[in-house]
Parts: structure tokens; sequence; C-alpha cells
């Protein structure tokens, strides 16, 4: 189980890549996830939360973004073009095609 700190840097990593921006502090997502890290950081008696039941909160929220990013990722790199060729798919998969017919032949001799 990862620390606090590692899973904010984390989020933090995470939250740069999708907003693409060099300053996180304008992001309203950042500045919850500021504050919900800094409340539950001693947790008192009156919330009757576990420090471990925030941890896991976090940790399920990274891996939401980070399936997500990858999804996005797969998708763009996959994602259908149309009507694809016989060639290209058999090359997607690592196939080639034999050689067509009349391409490859001899001249004749005489």
């Amino acid at each position: 189980m990862a620390t606090s700190t590692q899973v904010f840097r984390q989020l933090l990593r995470e939250l740069r890549s999708i907003y693409k921006t060099s300053n996180l502090q304008d992001v309203p997502a950042y500045a919850y996830m500021e504050n919900q890290f800094r409340r539950f950081q001693v947790t008192g008696e009156k919330e009757c939360r576990g420090n471990s039941d925030v941890q896991h909160m976090a940790e399920t929220y990274l891996c939401l973004l980070r399936s997500t990013r990858k999804y996005e990722e797969l998708s763009t790199l996959y994602k259908g073009k149309g009507e694809r060729s016989i060639e290209s798919s058999a090359r997607m998969v690592g196939l080639g095609l034999p050689p067509k017919p009349g391409e490859f032949d001899d001249p004749p001799r005489t």
C-alpha cells in the first residue's frame, strides 16, 4: 500500500496529463483533492472514518484516472479509420499476404 504522499503525487501526475497546464492551482479538481487530503490527514473522533478508508478512496480514484487515460490512448491507437484494407488488417496482426498474381512473374522468354 502506497503512502498518502505517494498517492497524492501520482494523482497530481494524472491531473497534469488531463488538464495539460503548468499551474494546477487553477484546476478545481486539484483544489478539492488538496482539501480532502489535508482534511483527513489527521482523522478526528467526530468523523468515524479511518485513515485507510480515505486512502482507499484516493487509490480508487487514481485507478479510475489511469484507466481512463490508458483507454483513451488505446482507443486513439486502434480506433477504426473506416474500412481497413485486407493488407493493413494482416499487417496489424503481424501477417503478410502472398504476392498478387502477375506481380512477380518472370518476363516471357523468347
